[in-house]
């Protein structure tokens, strides 16, 4: 029985430092991967190596870098620049020669309708006309028998009620005619038309036609959109956090898409005071010629801020490998270490870097540094 517990107590002590000694193996491990990761992120060149990569060495140098903002946005015409046509009185169109981008000037004809309510409105003027000359007659005959007693004094308020009367009513036609743009001085019995002509208010061009030759309009229908030349305007949508930086009269350069290498000149000429569902900010800006700029186009904003401090490396010293930047600094004469860098605003082939906590004073590979790259790869190829 003892010589069982003896035995037992032998097994129980092997099973345990076997699982200690495991246990210490896969805390190993991991440190182990770790240095060979770090490693593999290290270069050596040999003396031939060295003086054929050329290797330039610079440091973090503090400079004066432009914040530059890109903001996308559209080409719009301002409500005061886009003219609604219609016709005054409900009526057929009789011709209506235009398609969308045609260009028009001011004063040209626009569109001819037609309707028997512009012929009876003439028709009610020259009778109104008719019928206060009549009753100004009455009148002053009823004035003359007044002033010699020839007459009552309610026969003449009644000639003066009549004449009233029909002064009013030819006013009322008066300013009817001009509505429908029909100059009451010009109507007479042998000018008399049952047709209305549309005349363009401003140059510009035609954005949209409504209507069809043949189609009734009432006076709310849209027949023509008329975009006035001249001023252009583009939104941009900037995020709530780049506000602050933005101010009126701010200058921004304007590309349209398709044609990038054309920019245009503009000015912020005002910035929205509401945030929108997606946390943007609508910021108008005024062109300077850009008439061929059109309703709608999509176009890119290229704003220039106030510079800031900021401690950069020439934009050479930067590599791309697996989607990241990375950085080669000098360990020694021969030793050289990738690092990954965080950057930031680039300008003028400087480029700041925001980790720079650890690698103020380190010496930076700015010649060289794809050469170090290729060795480094097939290193771990």
């Amino acid at each position: 029985m003892k010589y069982n517990l003896i035995i037992i107590k032998s097994l129980l002590f092997v099973l345990l430092a076997f699982n200690i000694a495991c246990k210490a193996d896969m805390d190993a491990e991991p440190s182990t991967e770790n240095d060979k990761a770090k490693s593999s992120m290290i270069i050596e060149l040999t003396d031939a190596q060295l003086k054929n990569a050329a290797i330039g060495l610079t440091k973090l140098e503090e400079k004066q870098l432009p914040t530059e903002l890109t903001l996308n946005g559209k080409v719009f015409t301002p409500a005061s620049k886009k003219i609604s046509i219609h016709s005054p009185i409900g009526a057929y169109i009789k011709t209506l020669p235009w398609i969308q981008g045609m260009s028009v000037r001011k004063g040209q004809l626009l569109a001819v309708v037609e309707d028997l309510a512009i012929l009876q409105l003439q028709q009610d003027y020259l009778q109104a006309k008719n019928h206060l000359e009549l009753a100004d007659l009455e009148w002053k005959r009823q004035q003359s028998l007044w002033g010699s007693k020839s007459t009552s004094d309610k026969s003449w308020q009644e000639a003066r009620h009549a004449y009233e009367q029909r002064k009013i009513e030819v006013m009322g036609l008066k300013q009817k005619l001009r509505m429908i743009h029909l100059d009451p001085e010009q109507v007479n019995a042998e000018k008399m038309s049952a047709y209305l002509k549309l005349y363009a208010p401003e140059n510009g061009f035609i954005q949209a036609v409504h209507s069809n030759v043949g189609d009734y309009i009432n006076p709310q229908d849209e027949i023509l959109t008329l975009l006035v030349m001249g001023e252009t305007l583009v939104s941009l949508n900037a995020f709530e956090k780049d506000i602050p930086d933005l101010t009126i009269g701010t200058t921004v350069q304007i590309n349209a898409m398709g044609n990038e290498n054309r920019p245009y000149n503009a000015r912020v000429s005002q910035i929205g005071k509401v945030v929108g569902t997606h946390g943007v900010v609508e910021v108008i800006c005024n062109l300077n010629k850009a008439a061929e700029l059109i309703e709608g186009q999509f176009v890119t904003g290229r704003i220039t801020l106030a510079s800031k401090k900021a401690l950069c490396v020439p934009e050479k010293s930067l590599v791309r490998y697996e989607g990241k930047e990375y950085l080669f600094i000098k360990k020694s004469d021969k030793q050289f270490l990738m690092s990954e860098v965080l950057t930031g605003v680039r300008n003028d082939g400087w480029v700041e870097v925001k980790n720079i906590e650890d690698r103020k004073g380190l010496q930076i590979v700015t010649e060289g540094s794809y050469t170090l790259l290729m060795k480094l790869k097939n290193v771990a190829e």
